[in-house]
């Protein structure tokens, strides 16, 4: 939990930094970020609502938000995490959207792996 709370202040500080440059009025978070800092939710690190169906459920059902990924010290572990362009209100207003969708369903899980958000690309290829 230490770990977690050193992570998010970290992201937050460089994000407070970036943003402070002169000309830079880009705002690029990860979903969990996004969903606590800018929606006040709680995402857990398991259990049905966890951080890792999140990210999952943004990129099975909301691709269109981006591809963009960076390497971010996540508990502790460098880690790639995809990020999006939340100084652009149309991906602001996506990822809400996917964020509420994800939280009121009573088990995300499940409509991933409907989804085939959890099968290989070599599986998905030979589908």
């Amino acid at each position: 939990m230490e770990q977690q709370i050193n992570d998010y202040a970290a992201n937050l500080f460089a994000d407070y930094n970036r943003q402070s440059l002169p000309g830079t009025q880009e705002k690029w978070m990860g979903v969990v970020n996004f969903a606590e800092s800018e929606l006040g939710k709680k995402v857990p690190i398991k259990g049905t609502h966890y951080r890792g169906h999140l990210g999952t459920w943004v990129r099975t059902f909301y691709p269109q938000l981006g591809d963009r990924q960076e390497t971010r010290l996540v508990n502790g572990v460098q880690q790639s995490v995809y990020v999006y362009a939340c100084h652009e209100p149309i991906v602001a207003a996506g990822l809400t959207k996917a964020v509420e969708e994800f939280f009121a369903h009573p088990s995300p899980g499940t409509a991933l792996s409907k989804a085939g958000a959890f099968s290989s690309k070599k599986e998905r290829a030979s589908v």
